[in-house]
């Protein structure tokens, strides 16, 4: 498990720290499985995932294409997901990163209710 590697790895500070902060929102659940450690909200939506990865621990928000706009420092160009990419525990701007995983919640919840009211019209 990815879990297991990060946990004990180079980047166990930074994990440790970023794990700390999501699971300090209410309702979000952590997710181990092979290739990532990933968040879901209690909507049972992904918020992000987290991973070693060489050189570099990725944090990946679900939403990363809609937050984009608002923090256009998120690298990628899939259809949904941006990263951010740590090198160590000092490059963590915590009050930054809470005001993005309550970005991501919201829109999580947004899209959720929004398909429950189509599914009732």
């Amino acid at each position: 498990m990815q879990y297991d590697v990060d946990i004990k790895g180079k980047f166990s500070d930074l994990f440790i720290h970023l794990r700390k902060i999501i699971l300090g929102f209410e309702g979000v659940k952590e997710i181990k499985n092979e290739k990532q450690t990933s968040y879901r909200d209690s909507y049972g939506r992904t918020v992000c995932m987290m991973r070693s990865r060489g050189d570099v621990f990725v944090l990946a928000f679900s939403q990363g294409s809609k937050l984009q706009d608002k923090y256009p420092f998120l690298e990628g160009s899939g259809k949904i997901v941006r990263h951010l990419y740590f090198k160590g525990l000092d490059q963590v701007d915590e009050k930054l990163l809470r005001s993005m995983f309550e970005e991501t919640l919201v829109l999580n919840m947004e899209e959720f209710e929004i398909k429950k009211l189509k599914r009732v019209l």
